[in-house]
């Protein structure tokens, strides 16, 4: 391959990777508990056009990513909450109530 066919493939990818930008990640992470004890729920994450799903373990903690960052909603069961994500990772603990209570964060 000659060197100005490599030259310009190099100046195609360094041009290629400036369009794109940064790529921006966000994660959340904490724990859950009902009353006292540790809770072991489903987990959504919506943020800009990304989701991210999982659940929290057997003592409560869980940990999320997802592509994306800003205002975005927690959904800890049927209960949703906006948390607000940014290039560090934020931590979010939470009671969850049952019944049609919101989720109270501690």
């Amino acid at each position: 391959m000659s060197r100005s066919v490599t030259a310009s493939r190099s100046v195609l990818l360094v041009a290629a990777l400036a369009v794109a930008g940064p790529v921006s990640a966000a994660a959340i992470y904490g724990n859950l508990k009902r009353g006292d004890k540790p809770l072991e729920i489903a987990l959504k994450l919506i943020c800009g056009g990304e989701t991210a799903v999982g659940k929290s373990d057997a003592t409560g903690n869980y940990r999320l990513s997802i592509a994306g960052s800003g205002r975005c909603a927690l959904s800890v069961g049927d209960k949703t909450v906006v948390v607000v994500l940014g290039s560090d990772p934020a931590r979010y603990d939470f009671d969850v109530p049952e019944g049609a209570a919101p989720l109270r964060q501690r």
